[in-house]
């Protein structure tokens, strides 16, 4: 048996209690010079995984889709929970692909309301094969009546869901919020939402 050479473990203290070491950092998020790069190749399979590749992109399409959220606060409270710094994020990169667009709510200035574009609609063909994929293997709550018509007549479906798209009234685009400079005493957390 031979053994190697370790370096020792440094542990620091913070009033008189020691803490573990300190984790190697997390690969380091995407910079606007990954962004500007372009993609990693032109395979479509790629193209559409850089747009949508990620679980909660499809779920926010999914929400806007199927389950008529179309707000910052609807798609907070889904059932799967997810973080406001990512759902920020993901609206953002959805919104820059193309996918959805993002105009101010009629009766709120302060709120936005979601829609997909046609090119996000034209993903809905994608979900129902997924939907229809996860129901074969899993249990899921997908009403058996409306799964039943779905695999009926899917064509009707995804062209059903193109076409409102296309004939939804279109809101008023979304105009940028100026940012107010906060006062010292203050912390505005909630900039832009």
């Amino acid at each position: 048996m031979v053994k190697t050479a370790q370096a020792p473990v440094k542990s620091t203290t913070t009033f008189g209690r020691r803490q573990a070491p300190k984790p190697a950092p997390k690969a380091a998020k995407e910079t606007a010079k990954d962004a500007a790069r372009g993609p990693r190749s032109k395979c479509p399979i790629n193209l559409l995984l850089e747009a949508v590749g990620d679980s909660w992109s499809l779920l926010i399409i999914r929400d806007l889709m199927f389950k008529g959220r179309s707000t910052y606060k609807a798609f907070l409270n889904a059932e799967e929970k997810i973080a406001t710094n990512i759902l920020a994020d993901r609206l953002s990169k959805l919104e820059s692909a193309g996918l959805i667009s993002k105009a101010t709510d009629p009766d709120d200035a302060r709120k936005y309301i979601y829609r997909l574009t046609e090119k996000g609609a034209d993903l809905a063909p994608v979900l129902v094969e997924m939907m229809l994929w996860s129901n074969k293997y899993h249990i899921t709550d997908t009403p058996k009546d409306f799964l039943a018509s779905l695999q009926k007549n899917k064509s009707a479906f995804t062209t059903r869901i193109v076409r409102d798209v296309a004939t939804a009234s279109p809101a008023k685009p979304a105009t940028p919020v100026p940012k107010v400079e906060p006062k010292e005493e203050t912390l505005n957390l909630f900039d832009g939402f």
